[in-house]
């Protein structure tokens, strides 16, 4: 119990840093993700390394459509390594679906206000969203 409270705790920390610094600099520091990675000693469970099958999908779809970061795919893998498979989902899963809805309002806003939104975002942001709801839920 005090290990996973530890892990929440610690990973909570690190992605808000990131996010942070995906937000203003566009840059995910390499240290986050090895961080994220050895948190998984805080409460490891060999069946967690399943969820590396999410990060090796995520990585085939960063690779074919150039459109996510080196950064956002090491992020997923160390997520990935300590969240387990079905976590792993459900964390992009509510990942994209709270980038969705972002985008989707800031088009709304932009064109009321007669401009053009961003096509490209921040991920990290998002995936903080996604781990912090998969918590609530699984």
């Amino acid at each position: 119990m005090i290990g996973s409270v530890m892990q929440f705790a610690a990973i909570v920390i690190l992605l808000g840093i990131d996010s942070v610094l995906d937000i203003k600099f566009r840059e995910i520091p390499n240290w986050i993700s090895v961080a994220v990675t050895f948190s998984a000693i805080f409460n490891f469970n060999s069946e967690n390394l399943w969820g590396l099958i999410v990060a090796a999908i995520f990585f085939f779809v960063a690779l074919f459509t150039g459109k996510i970061g080196g950064g956002d795919v090491k992020l997923i893998a160390a997520l990935s390594m300590v969240c387990g498979l079905w976590s792993s989902f459900a964390l992009l899963l509510f990942a994209q679906i709270s980038m969705l809805i972002f985008y989707g309002v800031s088009v709304i806003v932009q064109k009321l206000r007669g401009r053009t939104a961003d096509k490209s975002l921040p991920f990290v942001p998002f995936i903080f969203i996604g781990y912090l709801v998969m918590k609530i839920f699984f």
